[in-house]
């Protein structure tokens, strides 16, 4: 059986968890006026597949992230490149994105990068001249090259080789001279991208400018509530950051990475997540309505 068949029983398995509602009800327990939605894309706006170029969202889901963008601030933070989330996202009717996990940023349709993306960028083609032959080592891995991070999918490699491929790229990596840039674990994917490049770092950089905006230029005008929803290691930290700062934290799936701190809302799947947007989000904006 390969990996990725592997992936979904386990997929399906955590989408019968209990969903814990009591956090959640909190994201439109508070003034709508003042939500900023922040979202993932793989796993959490749309589900996981074998490869990473099958996956999009169909058209009436794409009609409601429009809708939902004309009532609140709607920002996607991906680890995609933003050329590839142009392909698959309405971009331009978002307030914004963020594309290589918060390396480069479009905010009200001008671009920005992270002040680290250009070193990062640099430090791509070394290694992934390093990591050609890999591919052949290990049938089943496929390269992804993106403007300011490099990702290694192995969701193809079955279970039990799985272990032993995460092993041979930490000592692989381990050995490597490209030192600025670290290696994070994924589902079925390895992260190679600048250590101070985060999706936390990005969502605090578009809640300032979303609070300047609308208080001439004082990012402290305003106390803005973010929510936060995603899937992954790498959207953890930015579900924390949105519960520190006074919103909510969604995780997409099953447990998340940690359970005591902070305590984050569930929801079991992307189409779990298309429900809480359409549905406990949505009404309360159009109709005005402040719970």
């Amino acid at each position: 059986m390969d990996g990725f068949t592997d992936y979904l029983k386990i997929s399906r398995r955590s989408r019968r968890t209990k969903i814990d509602q009591r956090i959640l009800s909190g994201a439109t327990l508070k003034n709508p006026k003042n939500a900023v939605l922040f979202l993932d894309f793989d796993g959490t706006l749309a589900p996981i597949q074998e490869k990473p170029d099958l996956v999009h969202l169909p058209e009436n889901h794409l009609l409601s992230l429009k809708t939902l963008s004309s009532l609140i601030p709607v920002f996607v933070l991906s680890g995609r490149s933003i050329p590839d989330l142009q392909k698959r996202l309405p971009v331009t009717d978002l307030a914004g994105v963020s594309g290589d996990h918060g390396a480069s940023r479009i905010y009200r349709g001008e671009v920005f990068l992270e002040p680290n993306a250009e070193i990062a960028r640099a430090q791509l083609t070394p290694l992934e001249t390093m990591l050609k032959e890999l591919p052949e080592q290990w049938p089943g891995v496929f390269i992804e090259r993106k403007q300011f991070s490099l990702s290694i999918h192995y969701r193809q490699l079955s279970i039990e080789k799985q272990e032993a491929f995460i092993s041979f790229m930490e000592k692989i990596f381990h050995q490597a001279t490209t030192k600025i840039l670290e290696m994070r674990h994924g589902k079925c994917v390895l992260e190679f991208r600048h250590p101070e490049i985060n999706k936390e770092s990005a969502l605090k950089w578009f809640l300032k400018r979303v609070s300047e905006e609308r208080n001439s230029g004082n990012a402290s005008g305003s106390s803005l509530f973010p929510i936060m929803v995603g899937d992954d290691i790498t959207d953890w930290n930015a579900i924390k950051t949105a519960i520190n700062l006074g919103g909510v934290g969604i995780w997409v799936g099953d447990r998340p990475p940690e359970r005591h701190v902070p305590a984050a809302a569930r929801l079991s799947s992307p189409e779990e997540v298309w429900n809480f947007l359409n549905h406990s989000l949505k009404p309360p904006l159009q109709r005005g309505i402040s719970l």
